[in-house]
């Protein structure tokens, strides 16, 4: 009886496996710009392991910084855009066994408070707003150019 039920656990768990979304999202290029241009463009790309195809939205916001006090945090435009950096991105579908890049453009405000951080996070989301992929966070900081040597 334990044995049928050890298979009948294993058979359900591999069915489960296989019916989620396997995506995980990763940064293959960060910014070249200095820290103190006001808008930065960073390399994503969103990869598929499952055997299914996934049609995603990407889900970008400002999320408090973690050892920074909530005065010293500004919050920055976040635009998706296609690879080819022209066109900005409605939905990503990723074949199985594919990765799709795609640009992620942070601009800061122009009277942005100096000395102070920003933290992104993005991640793959279904239709209904389930989180599909793993979350990226990028901490960007708005240094003060008199502090420079």
């Amino acid at each position: 009886m334990k044995t049928v039920a050890t298979i009948i656990l294993v058979c359900f768990g591999v069915l489960v496996c296989q019916g989620q979304n396997q995506l995980k999202l990763s940064i293959k290029k960060g910014s070249d710009a200095p820290n103190y241009e006001t808008e930065h463009m960073y390399l994503l790309e969103l990869s598929n392991s499952s055997s299914v195809a996934s049609s995603v939205n990407i889900s970008t916001k400002n999320k408090e910084c973690s050892n920074v006090k909530k005065a010293d945090q500004t919050e920055f435009q976040q635009v998706l855009l296609e690879k080819n950096q022209k066109s900005r991105i409605q939905q990503i579908v990723v074949q199985p066994g594919k990765t799709v890049e795609f640009y992620v453009k942070l601009s800061r405000p122009n009277n942005a408070k100096l000395n102070t951080w920003n933290c992104t996070e993005i991640v793959a989301v279904s239709n209904e707003g389930r989180y599909l992929s793993n979350a990226v966070s990028i901490e960007s900081l708005i240094p003060n150019p008199n502090n420079n040597n």
